[in-house]
């Protein structure tokens, strides 16, 4: 029974709310998620690889090159807000189509916030069972019917 919350503190942790911030550092960690939000040249440009009206593109950070940013995309967003999900095709982004850069974060605050209610969620629904299922004995005076 002691597993119980602990599984399900893990659970909220691992399903934790996350943001976006702008990058700090020259480079991302390689394997961290971005956000590439691209240019209106580069969004032209990029449409035979992305698709038309492509405003950002997410997905894990493999790299630069010579080329441009390499992620792995998990998805795009288009101009008229759609999410369109990827499998993880690899992509180059040449540095002149990219308007800015950022980092996934663990939202520290939203996330407790969630582990709270679901712990909160998870005690109440325990005692609600608990007092409802104790109502007193069930059968009472049982055993078989006596002879008549």
């Amino acid at each position: 029974m002691r597993r119980v919350p602990l599984l399900t503190t893990a659970l909220c942790v691992a399903a934790g709310c996350y943001e976006y911030h702008p990058l700090t550092a020259p480079t991302p960690d390689q394997g961290s998620y971005v956000s590439a939000t691209l240019t209106e040249a580069g969004s032209a440009d990029l449409a035979r690889y992305l698709g038309p009206d492509v405003f950002v593109v997410r997905g894990r950070y493999l790299g630069t090159g010579d080329a441009g940013v390499v992620v792995s995309v998990a998805s795009v967003e288009l101009k008229r807000g759609n999410d369109v999900p990827w499998a993880g095709e690899t992509i180059v982004l040449p540095s002149n189509a990219v308007a800015s850069l950022d980092v996934r974060r663990l939202a520290k605050g939203r996330t407790v916030l969630l582990a709270g209610a679901g712990a909160g969620g998870l005690v109440f629904t325990t005692l609600a069972f608990s007092l409802l299922g104790s109502s007193g004995p069930i059968g009472a005076g049982g055993g078989h019917p006596g002879k008549q």
